[in-house]
């Protein structure tokens, strides 16, 4: 539609407002007259809604096109079983410019809604419709949340869910005559044909290869178009009764459209994906990670649709709470812990799907892990310590032990500042690793030299303190990790401060680090120092997670008389051969021939490790 047409409508439909909302004033007496005006919201054509109800629009009929279009909305509950079409389409770019009456109160609408109501005015007046710009208070965050929760309900229930591609394939009309006889009630033996033109002769004419070409031409602009991207239509196609695919003025039923769009051999994408999706709904492959993955590029309007657009038509997510007031982290967490709880991913998934939701909800554009962290205050619940490993909460990955932190060193501004520190490390270094001290000294003068070209920045990000809420246990007085059971009793014993007393209830978020040593059952390797949190303690497990290729501290707080530890992961780490270096260059195998141990640890940490 032309802003003129838009223009026109605002003006036209504003005049049928006041003239609906006129009163007549004849009969009131003077004390009538006299009122107090008081400050009031603007009118609004929205009522609160029932629960267990839905909004439907009827659209009033109009001699000419251009007529002001005028609609009646109101409240219907799903207990009446209404009979209703539901509109799917694009919302567009763009301000809503073009004017509306919705019960006798201006409304603003899009472009494209607007060719859409015109269109079924013309061709399908007297059916109820549910459209979800006009039906959703999209200024009510509460109703929105409510009525986006039930739409798998509202799309499953229409009886036809109409794809509206837009008006500007009328233009196709004057070269495919055809295309006149795609009426939006006609039967589908009269549709569109792919082949209607070429069995006409045996040798076509000018005219029909012309035709042909068009034909192509319009199968590739109705394939290629944007609205096949868009992330809603996932479950709004995907849960449909039945499907009228609607452009320019014509109108075709959805196996029609498959086949005209497919006997042209374009592609496999766009309706022909999501046809193929209709046909395997009942395959097991609609499970909300299944579909997260799959249309990881579709088009959004906000990005939190990423992940609310496809809960409708998951297979696994019921139950999964839609809240647009959450923060994308929140919602991150949401996911995380809503796979974990059910059982929906197994270990080996976690760090690979935490991966893929945080570039949906955040994309190449999520904010610095600081500025994520900090300021961080626990919420309600967050302060509790979590010892059920079962536990929604409580997400379980396979780590290998590198090293049990013999000494705790200076931080890295004291070995960039003060030489004296340097020295002090340099003798440590020299006591703890006395049987390979050549090597030793190696990855020290590593460590410094990095410590020494790294700015600010670079550094600030190497690792952090992220302290779990879940704690677990665990035996280490096995055959293969016996040296670090002995190690921690005598490491912590040393150095005065024993692990249960730590304030594990509070989560930190500094930049200071400090440099470490550690002691390995294989003497022989190059895991003998690195860089940890400022809270690193002696006694501390520094650990190796293969995805996503990052260590780990975690603390054995104290053990009882079956000699089982209680664990925590308080924090990440980087050992010094791989200070600097980007994380994805850094070795996979490093689990190999190593201890292998089982940890726990929260969302919220799992999200500082990828980030």
């Amino acid at each position: 539609m032309k802003e003129q047409d838009c223009t026109q409508t605002v003006v036209q439909a504003r005049i049928m407002a006041k003239i609906g909302a006129k009163k007549d004033y004849s009969t009131e007496s003077d004390s009538d007259k006299t009122v107090t005006i008081l400050p009031s919201a603007p009118p609004s054509p929205y009522v609160s809604l029932g629960q267990n109800s839905t909004r439907l629009i009827r659209i009033q009929e109009a001699k000419n096109d251009n007529d002001p279009l005028v609609c009646e909305l109101f409240e219907v509950a799903f207990s009446a079983k209404p009979k209703f079409e539901a509109l799917s389409y694009m919302w567009g770019e763009g301000p809503a410019e073009c004017s509306i009456v919705m019960n006798s109160m201006d409304f603003s609408v899009r472009h494209n809604l607007m060719d859409a109501l015109r269109y079924l005015r013309k061709h399908t007046s007297g059916t109820l419709y549910w459209i979800d710009a006009l039906c959703i208070n999209q200024q009510d965050a509460a109703e929105r949340n409510s009525q986006v929760r039930i739409m798998r309900h509202i799309y499953f229930r229409a009886t036809t869910v109409v794809v509206w591609l837009g008006k500007r394939y009328a233009d196709y009309e004057a070269v495919l005559p055809d295309l006149h006889a795609l009426g939006h009630f006609n039967p589908p033996t009269e549709q569109l044909k792919p082949d209607s033109t070429s069995n006409r002769t045996q040798k076509d004419s000018p005219t029909q290869l012309s035709e042909k070409a068009q034909q192509r031409r319009m199968a590739e602009e109705l394939y290629n178009d944007g609205y096949w991207n868009r992330l809603w239509i996932v479950q709004e196609i995907g849960l449909a009764n039945d499907i009228k695919v609607c452009f320019g003025n014509s109108a075709v039923e959805w196996t029609q459209f498959l086949h005209f769009i497919s006997m042209h051999s374009i592609g496999n994408c766009g309706p022909v994906k999501l046809h193929r999706q209709r046909q395997d709904r009942y395959n097991g492959s609609s499970t909300l990670l299944q579909l997260l993955q799959h249309h990881k590029d579709a088009v959004y309007q906000d990005r939190k649709d990423k992940v609310y657009g496809l809960i409708g038509l998951a297979s696994d997510a019921s139950g999964f709470i839609i809240d647009y007031e959450r923060s994308t982290l929140q919602i991150w967490t949401d996911v995380m812990e809503f796979l974990n709880h059910g059982g929906l991913f197994n270990s080996n998934d976690i760090v690979e799907t935490g991966h893929l939701v945080m570039f949906l909800l955040m994309g190449t554009e999520s904010a610095p892990l600081q500025q994520i962290l900090r300021p961080w205050a626990p919420g309600e619940g967050d302060k509790e310590i979590i010892t059920d490993t079962n536990h929604r909460r409580a997400f379980e990955l396979e780590a290998a032990i590198l090293g049990c932190v013999k000494h705790v060193g200076p931080r890295p501004q004291e070995i960039v500042g003060t030489l004296r520190q340097v020295d002090q490390w340099t003798q440590q270094v020299q006591s703890n690793y006395q049987c390979d001290l050549g090597k030793a000294h190696r990855e020290s003068d590593t460590l410094i030299r990095t410590i020494l070209e790294l700015d600010e920045t670079d550094m600030s990000a190497i690792c952090f303190d992220s302290r779990s809420t879940v704690q677990w246990s665990s035996r280490l007085n096995t055959l293969d990790l016996g040296f670090y059971h002995h190690s921690i009793q005598n490491f912590q014993s040393n150095s005065g401060i024993l692990g249960e007393n730590d304030d594990s209830s509070v989560q930190k978020a500094t930049n200071n680090l400090r440099l470490f040593q550690m002691a390995s059952s294989g003497w022989n390797t190059p895991w003998r120092m690195g860089l940890a949190p400022s809270e690193v303690r002696t006694g501390d497990l520094i650990c190796w997670l293969r995805w996503p290729r990052r260590a780990i501290v975690v603390r054995a707080l104290n053990f009882d008389s079956l000699m089982t530890w209680k664990m925590q992961v308080v924090g990440s780490a980087v050992v010094a051969e791989d200070l600097g270096q980007v994380r994805a260059a850094q070795r996979a195998d490093w689990s190999k021939r190593k201890p292998a141990l089982k940890v726990f640890l929260d969302a919220h940490t799992i999200f500082t490790l990828l980030a």
